[in-house]
């Protein structure tokens, strides 16, 4: 299954949970310790040598408007996947909480790669903190 590691913070694009590559920057408006600073910017160094940057994260159309998706890990990505989970935990001692998410098949992919795609997200797509409100902005 394709596992992504979600926040309660919303995309404005897509209405999904914020993934942690893009929760992050709470952190660091919220003061966080820099233990966990350091330690996030170390992984995001790694995930940034080995992680390819998606190569389309949208598609566009004339009549229908735009479409945007949102990543997931490819089951297989098991590094990775082990990584994120560090990061998840580590954001989430930041005070951000962050819950991993599965997806058995995924529908409307944009765009993949040995590590991860790229999917819409529909009504049906799963969310961790459905209804329930953090505060966070």
């Amino acid at each position: 299954m394709y596992v992504r590691f979600v926040t309660p913070l919303r995309d404005r694009m897509t209405g999904a949970e914020t993934g942690f590559f893009r929760a992050s920057w709470y952190l660091s408006r919220t003061g966080c310790p820099d233990w966990i600073r350091r330690e996030l910017d170390g992984q995001f160094d790694w995930f940034n040598d080995y992680l390819p940057i998606p190569g389309r994260v949208s598609r566009h159309f004339k009549r229908r408007g735009s479409i945007y998706g949102v990543c997931w890990f490819h089951p297989a990505a098991r590094e990775c996947i082990e990584r994120a989970r560090y990061c998840a935990w580590l954001i989430g001692e930041g005070g951000v909480p962050v819950e991993a998410i599965k997806l058995r098949r995924p529908r409307e992919v944009l765009w993949r790669d040995d590590h991860q795609i790229v999917v819409r997200p529909t009504t049906d797509t799963p969310r961790a903190f459905a209804g329930r409100h953090f505060g966070l902005n």
